[in-house]
């Protein structure tokens, strides 16, 4: 997932604190786009303990995975998001999981949690709308991966954050690696195996 090597530029944090420490803001390269369907019906479980956020269950129909370095599919129904909504509030809690399959058949198992957070009071006040953009939303993620040995164990070592948007019912999710290095490699890690002592 090499990229053109970007100058990087100083955190603004300097400003505010006099240490030496020269710090830099991080860089975003592309993983992949996303595209999902969702379940038509969500299952509301309700506040519990009669509380005030609201716990909604959206299961994840499948969907499609493209990018420089990995293409796939959601596995049909192999998961949800598991929202919390706030009530009185158009602010929701992500708390998604599912599985991508490679086209070389690789499973790969993803968490993500993040937030939804219309930036107009009257969001909804003509419904849920079909198309949702960047203008519109704050809609972002954390995604953890977990990736098997083979051409996708890089995954597991990166920190990564999707941009959502939604066009015509499909939440688009654009995934990013956030990191210092720029155009390296991701590291590859393995556990050590412990030797067994005769």
């Amino acid at each position: 997932m090499a990229s053109k090597q970007k100058p990087l530029q100083p955190s603004i944090g300097s400003e505010f604190d006099d240490i030496p420490l020269k710090m830099h803001v991080p860089q975003l390269e592309f993983i992949y786009r996303l595209q999902c369907e969702m379940a038509k019906e969500n299952d509301h479980v309700g506040a519990a303990f009669g509380g005030t956020n609201e716990r909604i269950v959206m299961p994840i129909l499948g969907g499609t995975v493209k990018g420089p370095e990995i293409s796939g599919i959601i596995q049909e129904r192999s998961g949800a998001d598991w929202g919390t909504a706030v009530q009185g509030t158009n602010y929701m809690r992500l708390d998604a999981r599912y599985t991508l399959k490679t086209s070389d058949g690789y499973c790969i198992y993803v968490q993500s949690k993040g937030i939804f957070s219309p930036q107009r009071e009257d969001f909804f006040a003509q419904g849920h709308p079909d198309t949702m953009s960047q203008k519109e939303v704050e809609w972002f993620t954390r995604l953890e991966f977990e990736a098997g040995p083979g051409p996708y164990s890089w995954l597991n070592s990166i920190f990564a954050i999707g941009v959502l948007g939604m066009h015509d019912r499909r939440i688009v999710i654009d995934a990013y690696r956030l990191t210092n290095f720029p155009g390296m490699r991701p590291a590859v890690l393995n556990a050590r195996q412990e030797q067994t002592k005769l």
